[in-house]
């Protein structure tokens, strides 16, 4: 007579063994690792463009605060030269830049920046007393403070 199985005597089944996450392959494996090291390269490059362009955000960050001040002190529109040189002197070698004034400088400004016109009152605009810069319109000095904008985020470093 045959014995009945107990459910004691019962075994777990065998399971296969899990799957690694790894890749198996060496053309897998390389792959891999090929793919990190382009994404670290990429991270690296993305930081490196970041860190140069400190400055720009600084830059740009000095020109919203000239821009409130303006509302209420027109006369603060001559910081702006100042604040594009000293952008300018962050990117360009100081013996290229330093010694620009007037028109030299608004055409190194528009040629650091092509596709855009900027007004020519801003090569002039340092010179200027407070009493011709009161005499600007609003429009006239958002249309400035605009350019300026336009050159900090847009002009092309060598």
């Amino acid at each position: 007579m045959t014995e009945r199985p107990n459910l004691a005597q019962l075994q777990d089944l065998a399971l296969p063994a899990a799957i690694s996450p790894w890749p198996q392959t060496p053309l897998a494996l390389s792959l891999s690792l090929l793919l990190v090291l382009t994404l670290l390269g990429l991270v690296c490059l993305q930081l490196r463009r970041w860190r140069s362009n400190r400055y720009r955000r600084c830059a740009l960050a000095t020109l919203d605060a000239l821009q409130r001040h303006c509302t209420a002190d027109p006369a603060r529109l001559t910081e702006l030269p100042t604040l594009l040189k000293l952008a300018a002197l962050q990117a360009w070698p100081r013996e290229s830049v330093a010694a620009l004034s007037g028109p030299d400088w608004l055409a190194f400004i528009q040629q650091q920046c092509p596709g855009h016109h900027f007004p020519e009152v801003l090569g002039e605009l340092a010179y200027w007393p407070p009493e011709r810069i009161l005499a600007l319109g609003q429009g006239e000095r958002s249309a400035l403070l605009q350019s300026a904008r336009v050159w900090l985020k847009h002009h092309v470093r060598p």
